[in-house]
């Protein structure tokens, strides 16, 4: 059986997130707190469950996004995992149902939206589908995001001040870019907090060779560290699983918090 999918889907996957006995695993850039505890309130306790989605503190910032999304499943002892290039949205339940569709977990997406998809309990198109899954959460540039982070972003989220509410211009931030920045800088510190400022240095594109500058910028403040390099990559890592900065490819990384 392969049912194509039209508008509002919300049902379908209440139904399947019900029925499921194992696992449901779920991919969505963008995922609403009230879907997540849909879900969560029919799922079956011994059902395991993981989340695939796109970390950017500037759409949580926006309300495109709900972090506490992440907390409500990272509470039920799910996983979460970040992909910030993230744009599929796939849907798998026990392995013999997979719902592939252009709808986020978002009200809007399986409502009201204009989405289309399809239902299948096609074998090989599931196990297609697993396969993904399980690939991208097992990639370099892939995060395990934990209760900490969640912290810590909400954390980031409480010093920026609410996005306005206009028609046009389309505002995402009350701030400008500077002091926007700085909000979120007082929110670091250590390591992260110098990364996050010698990153404000340069263009939205950061390269291999601007970490070379940025270790010898910190050479001064850090003169013990002599690998500098590598703890700026693991830094980076972290400032990505904290919605700042996304790896649009090897060795190339971008700023998310910048309009």
């Amino acid at each position: 059986m392969t049912r194509f999918l039209s508008s509002s889907c919300y049902d379908e996957l209440l139904s399947l997130s019900a029925s499921s006995k194992r696992s449901i695993r779920l991919c969505a850039p963008y995922v609403k707190k009230e879907v997540i505890a849909d879900i969560l309130s029919v799922k079956p306790n011994q059902a395991g469950i993981d989340l695939i989605t796109k970390v950017n503190l500037r759409d949580y910032h926006s309300k495109a996004s709900d972090i506490m999304a992440l907390q409500q499943t990272l509470q039920c002892d799910g996983r979460v995992y970040n992909c910030s290039n993230l744009h599929a949205k796939i849907y798998i339940f026990d392995s013999e149902y997979c719902m592939i569709t252009s709808a986020n977990l978002t009200t809007s997406g399986l409502t009201r939206n204009a989405e289309c998809g399809v239902l299948t309990d096609d074998t090989e198109l599931i196990h297609s589908a697993a396969e993904f899954y399980n690939t991208t959460i097992h990639r370099e540039d892939v995060g395990r995001i934990t209760a900490a982070h969640v912290t810590d972003i909400i954390g980031l989220l409480t010093r920026i001040p609410s996005a306005p509410r206009v028609e046009y211009p389309r505002l995402n931030l009350i701030t400008q870019n500077r002091e926007k920045s700085s909000l979120i800088a007082d929110g670091l510190s250590g390591w992260k907090r110098a990364v996050f400022l010698e990153l404000e240095l340069f263009s939205e594109t950061i390269t291999t060779s601007d970490i070379n500058i940025i270790s010898e910028r910190l050479r001064t403040q850090y003169p013990r560290n002599h690998n500098r390099e590598a703890k700026i990559r693991q830094i980076l890592q972290q400032l990505r699983d904290l919605g700042l900065i996304e790896f649009t490819a090897p060795g190339k990384y971008k700023k998310l918090w910048d309009e």
